[in-house]
């Protein structure tokens, strides 16, 4: 097999998008996002941004999500995390014994029933992510397997959030799992554990992630932060829009129809960069265990200045 270039541009790597939900991406000519008409200066910026975003859109590699193999350290900073452009890196932890080890038999075997919090009873709120303290719930591990066990849906999940009360609990399957030194300092990650259906509503993130896929395949719909007018930012981090794929809160916030958006499907050994400010809503296809990472090799401290509510 040749070995890849050095420069992942210059292998003209596949690009991600789905065309029917790439809404206006080769659109050059539009009118800027709604904004307050009394703010000279907000509308001047949200003209600055859609015209930026037209002219990302005459190249097709400008516009588009890269799918790449063996980027090096130096190229994945060049070219993807300082410029802020979210990129998939295939096969990087192909070599991770996780990738065929964690069945669920294997994950109830290595895990036991050591107590493991997750999110549940999240299906009858619509805000349930915002809410998320309040659906802590605790079961043994083996509880939370059964639960999940009987299908897909969305009602229980163990997510980044339940991270820090599970190190001990998960702690065996660290094993399992390699390093990224490529791009990451040693540090751990963060577990999402959950059935098909479990889904993480429109938002940005506060720091640059790597979410890594270790089982199953997830759909990650992306947009730049030149759409956020578009989506209705409420609350902290989270779009009103919640679901790009609803056609019912499409009706209610028509302006996300237009938003410019990426369709990124992930499976087991793929690497997805998503750069702070980077609206993104995740569904799982299968039954799914996925990483985040935001122990960067470079500063990743974003979080410290945002204007909070």
């Amino acid at each position: 097999m040749t070995a890849p270039p050095r420069n992942p541009l210059e292998a003209r790597p596949a690009l991600v998008g789905e065309p029917g939900l790439n809404v206006a991406l080769s659109r050059i000519g539009f009118s800027p996002a709604s904004a307050p008409k009394t703010d000279l200066a907000l509308r001047r910026r949200e003209w600055m941004l859609d015209v930026m975003e037209a002219q990302r859109a005459l190249s097709e590699e400008a516009r588009a999500i890269p799918r790449v193999r063996g980027l090096s350290s130096q190229d994945f900073l060049d070219s993807y995390y300082a410029p802020g452009r979210p990129v998939v890196i295939e096969r990087a932890i192909d070599h991770w014994p996780a990738l065929k080890r964690w069945t669920p038999d294997y994950l109830r075997r290595k895990v036991g029933d050591a107590p493991v919090e997750n999110q549940g009873d999240r299906a009858a709120n619509p805000d349930f992510e915002i809410d998320g303290y309040s659906h802590k719930k605790v079961l043994p591990f083996g509880a939370y397997m059964d639960l999940i066990a009987a299908g897909s849906g969305n009602d229980a999940y163990v997510t980044a959030n339940n991270s820090a009360a599970n190190r001990a609990a998960l702690a065996p399957l660290e094993r399992d799992l390699g390093h990224i030194d490529t791009y990451l300092t040693r540090a751990h990650g963060m577990m999402w554990i959950g059935p098909g259906g479990t889904f993480t509503p429109l938002h940005f993130d506060l720091t640059n992630n790597l979410i890594a896929q270790i089982v199953g395949r997830k759909s990650v719909i992306m947009l730049p932060p030149s759409e956020s007018a578009r989506l209705h930012h409420g609350r902290h981090v989270f779009s009103a829009v919640r679901d790009l794929e609803d056609e019912t809160r499409l009706v209610l916030y028509p302006l996300a129809r237009a938003a410019r958006r990426f369709v990124v499907d992930l499976g087991p050994g793929d690497l997805l960069y998503s750069p702070i400010g980077w609206w993104h809503q995740v569904r799982s296809r299968d039954f799914s265990v996925t990483i985040t990472y935001t122990n960067f090799r470079w500063p990743n401290e974003g979080f410290d200045s945002f204007p909070a509510d």
